[in-house]
């Protein structure tokens, strides 16, 4: 931005040469660095208008490419926010940009944490955090799933989520996040810490014309779920730990494929709404690859 402080001074060259290996390796297959939407005073207008005045990324603004459309005080303040933005990014702390972006464009963060996203999803057996209780949670870091039960392994969750940056889930604010505040605390969901961030791919796709659940969604996308959870909705899960709880080892099976299948599939679920809203972004950046589904471990 101009004319920043950083505008062809030493301090950016310095900033972007110590991490140039991160960036390079990073920049060209996400949308991130390309993003001024969570800059303060920013909106969708503003942001289209810097990219049209030529400053497509953090590194073309700083470095004072294209002609910066905004005032010149504005453009310096701006500039102090890339730089913390560079920060945050550097040091993978999703919740900065999460707390930043509105839901809706919060798909602009995947993939940008390789090795630190996981895709997320509970069962309960009921719909109120305050009176009912979590069943099963399902952890997928895009190779492995995990599935925790209450009674078996439900206090493994903490230290199983505790590396990662990013969660995804679908409806996680109203539904999933809760629960898992209510049953853990805040400091296992810490969704004021910056080193935290969430991503509800319902936001996503409702902004990318995809309303309901992920049951309307998925087959909209082409996704089949294996036939033995076929049919199986959220009331139905209820059902199967009640079955569980008097005896039913089956029961518990199938309610954990259900969670399986709701929990892989938001990991291609997140590569397709990142494909389908990157269309939107008015220059050329490539799609991801959509991923392959494991195989369901059993339990």
């Amino acid at each position: 931005m101009y004319p920043s402080p950083l505008r062809g001074k030493v301090k950016a060259k310095r900033f972007f040469a110590i991490h140039e290996t991160l960036l390079h390796e990073r920049e060209n297959f996400i949308v991130l660095q390309n993003t001024f939407l969570h800059l303060p005073g920013v909106g969708p207008k503003m942001e289209n208008r810097i990219w049209e005045s030529g400053i497509r990324s953090w590194r073309e603004a700083l470095a004072g490419t294209g002609a910066c459309p905004l005032p010149a005080r504005i453009g310096q303040r701006l500039s102090r926010e890339i730089e913390e933005s560079l920060e945050h990014f550097i040091l993978g702390e999703a919740g900065f940009f999460t707390r930043r972006l509105p839901s809706p464009e919060s798909w602009r963060l995947f993939p940008d944490f390789p090795g630190r996203t996981a895709f997320l999803d509970i069962e309960t057996d009921g719909l109120s955090p305050h009176f009912n209780s979590i069943t099963v949670i399902g952890l997928y870091d895009g190779e492995r799933y995990r599935a925790f039960i209450r009674g078996k392994n439900l206090e493994e969750f903490p230290a199983a989520v505790r590396p990662f940056s990013l969660l995804v889930t679908f409806n996680g604010s109203g539904f999933d996040l809760p629960f898992l505040r209510a049953r853990f605390g805040r400091e296992v969901i810490p969704v004021d810490s910056p080193a935290w961030g969430h991503l509800d791919l319902r936001f996503v796709f409702r902004r990318l014309g995809y309303s309901g659940g992920l049951k309307r969604i998925e087959p909209l996308l082409g996704i089949e779920r294996d036939p033995e959870v076929q049919g199986v909705d959220g009331y139905m899960a209820v059902v199967l730990w009640g079955e569980y709880l008097r005896g039913s080892r089956e029961a518990l099976s199938r309610l954990v494929l259900y969670n399986f299948e709701d929990t892989v599939n938001l990991a291609w679920l997140a590569a397709r709404a990142y494909n389908l809203a990157l269309r939107r972004i008015p220059f050329s950046l490539p799609e991801l690859p959509l991923p392959g589904r494991p195989r369901f471990p059993g339990i």
